[in-house]
Order: structure tokens, then sequence, then C-alpha cells
């Protein structure tokens, strides 16, 4: 097992943390202070309990790899499938691209069990107010439509102009304040 000295952060116990260890139970403080500014990896005080004999470690990291998330991916996404039975989602996008091929705005996101997700929705500032997002939406649930979904949700910010949705007929199942600090996120549907 190793140890390593906490560091002397305010207002937790100073004593040694656990960094990787067999068998054991969760520690009393949460994060260890990062070694250094330019690290992009954090050690954490929290211990793994195993039922094998095996050391495990934890990192935080603000930079995963590509790979890493796609392992995630991957993961979930195969209990989703074995726990519903459905089939894997399928994807959904639209582009506005110039004339040299540089994308102006898109929509992407997918169908799955009978519902589609809107993930992202943007239009470059020179071609906003031109009637491009609403294409791309209405481009979007007609997808969703021919693909037999029942409804589209949505997440959006405050500052993500909410109101575009609602005026497409999205209506808000909820909120979250202070999603970033002074704001609100909220999760939208909207029946097909």
């Amino acid at each position: 097992m190793k140890v390593k000295e906490n560091q002397g952060l305010k207002g937790v116990d100073n004593g040694p943390r656990v960094l990787n260890a067999k068998k054991s139970k969760l520690s009393n403080t949460p994060y260890m202070a990062p070694s250094g500014l330019g690290d992009h990896k954090r050690e954490t005080s929290v211990q793994i309990e195993t039922a094998l004999e095996i050391e495990t470690s934890l990192e935080i990291e603000t930079e995963p790899s590509a790979s890493d998330v796609e392992f995630l991916y991957a993961r979930i996404t195969e209990a989703n499938l074995a726990a519903t039975g459905l089939p894997a989602a399928e994807r959904i996008s639209a582009w506005v691209r110039s004339d040299s091929g540089e994308i102006e705005a898109g929509v992407y996101g997918w169908s799955w069990g009978g519902t589609a997700e809107v993930d992202l929705l943007w239009v470059s500032e020179s071609r906003r107010s031109a009637g491009i997002g609403s294409a791309l939406l209405t481009a979007f649930e007609s997808e969703a439509i021919a693909r037999g979904c029942s409804q589209i949700v949505l997440s959006t910010f405050d500052f993500q102009a909410p109101e575009f949705y609602e005026r497409r007929g999205y209506t808000s199942l909820g909120r979250v304040d202070n999603y970033p600090a002074g704001g609100w996120h909220t999760t939208m549907r909207k029946s097909i």
C-alpha cells in the first residue's frame, strides 16, 4: 500500500492519505492537492475496495484520452443495450458548409428507443438570424419522425437561447439553477 502525506490543506486532517490500496475503505478526504500547475492528473485519497488481492489506484484526469472516453461509452452502451433489449442508437446530423467546405452550422444527436436527442446545435455568428438554426432543427425533427420517434429531448443553458426552442414547441422539464454560477441549465422536450 502506498501512502503519501497530506500537503497541508486548510480544514483537513493532515494525516497520511492512501493513494493505492488493497481491500480498503474510503478515506476521509475527497481530494489531494494537485502536485503542479501543469498537471492534468490529480491523485485522490479515495481508496477502492476490491474483492481480489490486486492494487488499485484512482486518478482525476482533466484531459482524458479519446480512447479512454470511448471505452466508457462502449461499456455504458453495452450495459444499456443488455438492460433494454433495444438496438444501438443511430446518429443524426445535418450541416451547412461554405463553398470552401468550412462548417458554418450544424446539428448532431441520435435516435434511440423511440426518442431523439439533440446533443449539439450551432450556427456561426455570421450566419445567425437567417433561419439556419430553425432549418437544422426542422431537418433533425423530420429525420426523427422518419425513424419512428415520438419525442425529442435536448439540454441547454440560459445563455444559449432556450427561447429559440420554446418558439419551436419545446417545453422545459426542469431547471438547475446556478449552473453555471449565476445562470441555469434546463432539459427540454417536444412531442413529435
